[in-house]
This record gives structure tokens, C-alpha cells and sequence, in this order.
């Protein structure tokens, strides 16, 4: 079988069951499109163990830098929309320096870790003074699980293919 249709029908089976676990069960709180770009950014690190290394590792350092922008905006931005800019250009700054660690080289996981962090977390913009509630800490979960989705989606699809 070709990979690319191998592929598609791992990739198929397996975010149908992602789909339908993270929003068929909404007590988990699972975020389903926190891991489909987690799942995403898997393969735009070049997949396998190193992708799923850097997909984590990126996606999570994003993560992190997007919640420590917020918390400082709600600490000291007084709305301020200069100082949330301001803020999230050395995020961005960050994202590019740590970029010399090889685990964190994957710049895109950092930024599309930082985007699904303030895509979540951002109806606040840290108006609630940094207060960790649920959904912060089902973003880096939901993240993990998609990249790991990912890795097993093309095991399985490599498998399938005839070239696992």
C-alpha cells in the first residue's frame, strides 16, 4: 500500500477516536484542537522519535512562555495593549534564542505551543492575575497526547504500508 494512503488511514482512524474521546467525554476537559496541533506540528518536525521529542519539548516551551507573558500582563499590563505586545516580542525572542538547545530547535512547535495557549487563555488575558484553572492545565496534556498520536499514527501507518 502507498504511505501517503497508509497514512491517511492511520491519521483517519486515529484522530476519529481523538474527536470522539475529547469531545464525546468533556469531563476529561481534554482540548481537541490543542492536540490536532500538536499532531501537526509531530510531522513538520520530521516525525519519528526525534519529532516527537521536538514536537513536545516545543510545543510545552511555548506553552510556558505564552502563560508567563499572560501572568505578567495581568500583574502589571493594566490592559495595556503595548505591554502584552511588547510582551509576547520577547516571547517570540525567546522562542528563536532557545532555538540553540537541540531539543527546543523546532521554532514553529514554540509559536504554535504559544498561539494554542493564548487561543485557550486569552478570553482573560491574564485578567484573572495569573489563577491556574482547569484548561491551563489540560493544554500541555491535550498537546502531549496529540504529538504522541502522532508518533503512533506513523508507526502504524508505516506498518500498514509495509515499511515498518
Amino acid at each position: 500500500m502507498d504511505l501517503l494512503v497508509a497514512l491517511g488511514i492511520s491519521i483517519g482512524v486515529l484522530i476519529a477516536v481523538w474527536v470522539y474521546v475529547a469531545v464525546g467525554m468533556p469531563d476529561l476537559g481534554l482540548i481537541v484542537w490543542a492536540g490536532i496541533v500538536a499532531w501537526a506540528t509531530f510531522y513538520a518536525a520530521g516525525g519519528g522519535m526525534e519529532g516527537l521529542k521536538k514536537a513536545i519539548a516545543s510545543n510545552l516551551a511555548g506553552n510556558f512562555w505564552a502563560a508567563v507573558a499572560l501572568f505578567i500582563f495581568g500583574m502589571v499590563g493594566d490592559s495595556n495593549v503595548l505591554v502584552l505586545a511588547g510582551l509576547f516580542g520577547v516571547v517570540a525572542f525567546i522562542f528563536c534564542v532557545q532555538a540553540k538547545i537541540p531539543l527546543l530547535s523546532f521554532i514553529p512547535g514554540a509559536f504554535l505551543g504559544a498561539a494554542t495557549w493564548v487561543g485557550v487563555d486569552v478570553a482573560g488575558a491574564g485578567a484573572d492575575g495569573g489563577v491556574v484553572d482547569a484548561a491551563d492545565i489540560m493544554i500541555p496534556v491535550s498537546m502531549v497526547i496529540g504529538a504522541v498520536l502522532g508518533y503512533i499514527s506513523e508507526i502504524a501507518g508505516k506498518k500498514l504500508a509495509g515499511k515498518g
